[in-house]
């Protein structure tokens, strides 16, 4: 008997399309997505776009030769790996199965088909994967002390205070989004409701203040003990990904 090896594949090939935090498998229109996989951008190269890849105001589409697209359509590339790429969406509706394609080079994925709605709802968290992505009005961070970024300290919500969160996915707002722009901005109406444990928190402010970055302005629930509380928004039917937490101590 003869044996013949087989050949190996040397092309970017998508075994996941999912939103970025969270990693719920529907995405959507200017919503932060991860690609994970193989050979998906050149072996040993992982980084993050910098300020000489964008040209003028708009956002890179391609990344030391990778690139995506949604049913043909350039997306926008933050991140490359060879096991992973994070991008955001255009703008642009997308149809319930869109076909997403990476390109490393001259080589193509075959066509791997996504789910999409309208929105797709996720909290930013912190690097425990846990805790939302959260500041305080002075501009530190608001999370459990035990969490550590270098120079960035962390202290918890208070009670009755009036902190921002961070979010993904949330749909279109009061402007019209500019395709490749890195300036956005706007609202959305109705605001969601966001609840911290079993109390509703006063949402007083969400709109968009980067490119695919909701920023909601909301007063911690003045009822809630010390401790971590589960917190979630829900908006238009949707809602956040499961088990979020937000820090809280008197």
């Amino acid at each position: 008997m003869v044996y013949y090896p087989a050949t190996p594949s040397t092309g970017p090939l998508v075994s996941l399309v999912a939103n970025a935090e969270g990693e719920q498998i529907n995405i959507a229109p200017n919503t932060w997505v991860e690609i994970k996989g193989s050979n998906l951008a050149p072996a040993g190269d992982t980084r993050i776009w910098k300020t000489s890849d964008f040209a003028g105001n708009q956002m890179p589409t391609v990344l030391d030769g990778a690139s995506v697209t949604i049913n043909g359509k350039s997306a926008y590339v933050y991140y490359i790996s060879p096991a992973q790429i994070n991008i955001l969406t255009p703008p642009d509706a997308l149809p319930f199965a869109p076909e997403i394609v990476v390109t490393n080079n001259s080589m193509s994925s075959p066509a791997f088909t996504a789910l999409a709605q309208p929105t797709s709802l996720s909290f930013f968290v912190f690097s425990d994967n846990v805790h939302v992505a959260a500041v305080h009005l002075n501009g530190t961070l608001a999370g459990p002390a035990s969490l550590s970024v270098p120079g960035y300290p962390f202290s918890p919500a208070q009670p009755g205070e009036l902190i921002s969160i961070y979010a993904n996915g949330f749909g279109p707002t009061s402007s019209a989004i500019v395709s490749g722009s890195s300036t956005q901005g706007g609202t959305l109406s109705p605001l969601p409701v966001v609840t911290v444990g079993s109390a509703n928190a006063a949402v007083q402010f969400v709109g968009l203040v980067s490119p695919g970055l909701f920023q909601f302005n909301v007063v911690v629930p003045p009822t809630l003990a010390d401790g971590d509380h589960q917190i979630s928004a829900k908006y238009g039917g949707a809602t956040t990904q499961p088990g979020t937490l937000l820090t809280v101590q008197h």
